[in-house]
């Protein structure tokens, strides 16, 4: 027996079949095929050699960011506070990355199931509220890279930090974070692994009294030396908010990565190759 679109749902949810089951359907269904032909065809290829090769260094860029901290933490006489469990961070603070960094994420999510599917539920529950506080995180969206490329006006800092400080109060759980804990922990964004709290722990929190006093260990974002995307955007260094722009791709797939000013071509060329329309007459067999 088919459910007429405009029927209740057989879930119990309450909504029309169309709003609820069916189109989670087309959803996950999008996101299957977005995956399948990621890395088919020659821009796949190339994509996919970029992401491991990303991976990588990244890698080993984020372990001396690392080192570099707990340096900085002993020569002043302090000791780093962050452990595994502690996610106050991941649920108050806005998380950006590059597009270097979004792409190498969705790589290892296809390469981690369990974290795939945690993501994408928890980043349809993370829209929702954002879009409850877009009058913030419009305005991160739009001065984020101009505040880290220091292109940004005294009046455009103090718009920036305004928005920064509501946003946080709105306590939206990044959807990466499973338990207290990062599930990407070994691609996180570099805005994540170069700052510490070398504070007690209970400060993180925002209703702390001390919260204000909290001393934090930091160490510049490495963007001069960070490996170029595999296709030159437009504006060079593309920064988006990570939990936005990475759902954006594994829904999205070459449509998403095609609005980045610089890549529109990205997506016809894909989908002209022989390749890739193989795998895609296979998927619908």
């Amino acid at each position: 027996m088919t459910t007429e679109r405009n029927t209740p749902c057989p879930c119990g949810s309450g909504k029309k079949y169309k709003k609820c089951c069916a189109a989670d359907a087309v959803k996950a269904d999008n996101v299957r095929v977005n995956r399948l032909i990621a890395y088919q065809g020659q821009i796949g290829q190339l994509r996919e050699a970029f992401c491991q090769a990303y991976i990588a260094t990244k890698k080993a860029a984020t372990q001396n960011i690392e080192h570099g901290l707990v340096r900085d933490a002993d020569a002043a006489g302090q000791t780093i506070s962050c452990r595994k469990g502690c996610g106050e961070c991941c649920t108050t603070y806005y998380i950006a990355a590059s597009l270097q960094e979004c792409e190498a994420i969705v790589y290892w999510l296809y390469q981690h199931e369990d974290v795939l599917r945690h993501f994408l539920r928890a980043a349809a529950s993370w829209r929702t509220k954002v879009s409850g506080a877009s009058h913030c995180f419009d305005t991160i969206n739009h001065l984020y890279g101009k505040i880290v490329l220091s292109q940004a006006t005294e009046e455009e800092k103090q718009t920036f930090r305004e928005a920064m400080d509501d946003y946080e109060g709105q306590h939206i759980a990044c959807p990466a974070l499973v338990d207290g804990a990062c599930s990407i922990y070994e691609v996180r964004p570099y805005v994540c692994a170069c700052v510490v709290s070398a504070s007690p722990p209970e400060w993180c929190h925002l209703s702390h009294p001390d919260h204000s006093r909290m001393n934090f260990i930091k160490t510049e974002l490495p963007l001069a030396k960070d490996m170029s995307y595999f296709v030159r955007p437009k504006s060079g260094i593309i920064f988006a908010s990570m939990p936005l722009l990475v759902s954006d791709i594994l829904n999205g797939g070459y449509a998403a990565l095609a609005a980045v000013p610089g890549l529109e071509a990205l997506q016809q060329t894909v989908f002209s190759d022989p390749a890739v329309q193989s795998v895609l007459r296979q998927s619908q067999i």
